[in-house]
């Protein structure tokens, strides 16, 4: 009979230690899985849909020559403004032989615009006329030929000048008759670009697209779709600023109107059956609540059925529901 009752306290004792164990290992995996979750605070938000895409920009502008030989001496600073008429440099002409004033040869503007001395050779290749009237497919290669070719160009160009210029003269320029000082770019005409958007289906000539352009949002219309090279022609509404200087860049596209709302990440957004929802933390706990989907992109989601200033969790798993967080 001892032998029974100590066989059966061995049994009992055996299934407390295993129940202590597998309570303590079910709070330690609790623990662990709890303290391995992140969590973000439901807040408003803007759910934007953008895409970078490749863009070539043409501006309204005239390529200012040199009148003769010498060392051109510019009025202002790069991209003052000028009146037509107005003097934007002069060159003081070398060697003898000229009749011309110590002052040298007055430069004026041929129109009202902005001055600027550095050009990229494709000032009377990409106009909003060519844009219009030529193939785009030669007219864009023949745009990035001349540009890596200028590129080489004014690269020798001013290896010689440091080379041949004094020092007390750096910021002087020695050019040859007739050969480019700079140009003048009317900001009061519309900028015009090709964007290579790869979604032509989706727009229509007359359409209103808008772009963000260092971190400044501009509307345009498209013009002229096309095929080969896919992409789009597109009249902005106003110049755009610093597209003089840096003509070929990357933009980004807003392809669809953004939506504001309460957000979470999108990586919080779970699905049960047929129902979207979200795991958040309650008075410490873990729970799941649905929610309604207004608007997604890569990275967030609008939604509706949550209060603003609750915690989601960002990465879920199975098996978090009803467990509790500690503080």
């Amino acid at each position: 009979m001892a032998k029974k009752t100590r066989k059966r306290f061995n049994v009992f004792f055996m299934i407390l230690v295993l129940s202590i164990i597998g309570l303590f290992l079910w709070d330690y995996r609790s623990s662990w899985i709890a303290g391995s979750l992140s969590f973000e605070t439901v807040h408003q938000g803007l759910v934007q849909h953008e895409k970078t895409v490749k863009a070539v920009f043409a501006n309204t502008e005239t390529v200012l020559t040199a009148p003769a030989e010498g060392t051109v001496v510019l009025v202002g600073e790069e991209g003052k403004r000028f009146k037509k008429g107005e003097s934007v440099a002069r060159v003081i002409p070398a060697g003898v032989g000229h009749e011309q004033s110590d002052s040298g040869i007055w430069i004026s503007a041929p129109v009202s615009g902005l001055f600027y001395s550095q050009r990229d050779g494709l000032e009377q290749i990409m106009t909003p006329e060519n844009l219009m009237n030529m193939d785009l497919d030669r007219l864009l290669a023949q745009t990035q030929n001349n540009g890596t070719e200028t590129e080489q160009t004014e690269t020798a160009q001013e290896n010689t000048k440091e080379n041949s210029q004094p020092a007390d003269n750096s910021q002087n320029t020695i050019v040859s008759l007739h050969s480019p000082i700079g140009k003048m770019v009317n900001n009061l005409y519309p900028s015009w670009v090709f964007v290579y958007l790869g979604i032509q289906d989706s727009l229509a000539v007359g359409d209103v697209v808008a772009f963000v352009i260092d971190d400044e949002e501009y509307y345009g219309t498209v013009m002229k779709l096309s095929a080969q090279p896919g992409g789009a022609v597109i009249r902005f509404s106003q110049y755009v600023q610093g597209t003089e200087e840096n003509r070929i860049r990357e933009i980004a596209w807003r392809f669809k109107s953004p939506t504001k709302g309460l957000v979470v990440p999108a990586s919080a957004l779970c699905t049960s059956g047929e129902e979207k929802g979200v795991y958040v933390l309650e008075d410490g706990v873990i729970r799941y609540q649905g929610v309604i989907v207004k608007d997604s992109n890569e990275n967030l989601v609008c939604v509706e059925g949550l209060p603003e200033g609750v915690q989601v969790v960002v990465n879920p798993r199975e098996g978090i529901e009803g467990m509790y967080v500690k503080s």
